[in-house]
């Protein structure tokens, strides 16, 4: 039913095998095949890249309405129908579609199985492999019966690809390899991988600037851990060389998250600290602050925005090209008269007008 996902992840293969053989590396060593699945992860991960990038503008786009959503829960949170049917109605408003976060991962899940079940029939034709080489079925879809044997008996660090850790020492030993070295070698890559994983998690959730409260935050936090451990467990089941698939691909998801984080950060992360424009435009530590020039002409203020800790100076100009300090306080209002004495006008102590005397009133 699923030959052709079969035969095309083997076509995949096989090229990238052609291509090294062209470059000189031996058609039936380790090294040829281990690298054909490497560039068999590279080719399905470039295809799918724009499909990732879709993903990142979904979550992002999701992490806007996040409130709108939230108050739709708690509108509705004792009626979980009609909740949903009010949550449904909102995504096809705004155009989401809660499936379009997982095409990526839903996208690998083909090849995943496609080398699973290749990887898997090469075990199983190992014995022909050694003792029937005109066995009509030893073949693996577009691979001749020695493509088939020198792919079935290729080793990774002297691991067979086709080994599982939970292969016996007697099946080991009928893919050329020993159960010590399959068994180290399995394990290592196992933690690399969980190791990769984890890292990508930290990297999601660094790059995302959005703190998820209630359940999300439980399930973000659960999920950090949980999916290295299903990592580290799966090892037991898959074949080396589906592990080396698993390895490649953890490492590039990890690496296409920094590519984002990096040029592609989330807008949030764009904008400002808090308080850090205030900082900005405070003045100096010992200086008045500035105000802006007023726009009847009458003194304009040039205001320089600096860093945080630059004691350079700001330039003030007038409007008649000499320094007018806007910073000066109002006058003070004069102090309340005393008894007797008569109040006094504001501009400040000025001497009263003498009065002219009664001999110049006469004459």
């Amino acid at each position: 039913m699923l030959d052709f996902l079969y035969t095309a992840v083997s076509w995949v293969l096989l090229q990238w095998h052609h291509l090294f053989n062209l470059l000189g590396l031996d058609p039936a060593g380790g090294l040829n095949w281990t690298l054909s699945i490497v560039f068999l992860v590279i080719t399905a991960r470039l295809l799918l890249f724009r499909l990732f990038v879709k993903q990142v503008k979904y979550q992002r786009e999701m992490q806007k309405f996040q409130p709108e959503l939230q108050k739709l829960r708690k509108k509705y949170k004792d009626d979980r129908a009609e909740m949903q049917r009010q949550m449904m109605a909102f995504q096809q408003e705004h155009g989401f579609n809660p499936l379009s976060g997982c095409l990526p991962m839903f996208a690998q899940l083909p090849v995943f199985y496609g080398l699973y079940h290749a990887l898997r029939h090469l075990a199983n034709s190992v014995y022909s492999c050694k003792h029937a080489l005109g066995d009509p079925h030893l073949t693996l879809y577009t691979f001749t019966r020695t493509e088939t044997c020198d792919a079935a008996q290729s080793k990774l660090f002297g691991a067979p690809l086709a080994g599982r850790l939970t292969d016996s020492h007697e099946q080991i030993s009928l893919l050329g390899g020993t159960q010590s070295t399959t068994v180290t070698v399995i394990l290592i890559l196992v933690l690399i991988s969980a190791t990769a994983t984890f890292m990508t998690q930290k990297l999601v959730r660094v790059g995302n600037p959005v703190t998820a409260e209630g359940t999300a935050a439980t399930v973000q936090k659960l999920m950090l851990y949980l999916i290295p451990l299903g990592t580290l467990g799966s090892g037991l089941f898959f074949p080396l060389g589906v592990l080396l698939y698993w390895f490649t691909s953890n490492t590039w998801t990890m690496c296409q998250q920094l590519y984002i984080n990096k040029f592609h950060p989330h807008e949030d992360k764009l904008k400002p600290p808090a308080g850090e424009l205030g900082r900005t435009l405070a003045p100096p530590p010992g200086k008045r602050p500035v105000r802006p020039g007023r726009a009847d002409g009458a003194a304009t203020t040039s205001l320089v925005t600096r860093a945080p800790g630059d004691e350079s100076a700001i330039d003030e100009t007038a409007a008649d090209g000499t320094g007018i300090d806007e910073t000066a306080p109002p006058p003070a209002r004069p102090a309340p008269p005393r008894p007797g004495q008569r109040p006094q006008k504001a501009g400040g102590n000025r001497p009263p007008a003498k009065r002219p005397s009664k001999a110049k009133k006469r004459r």
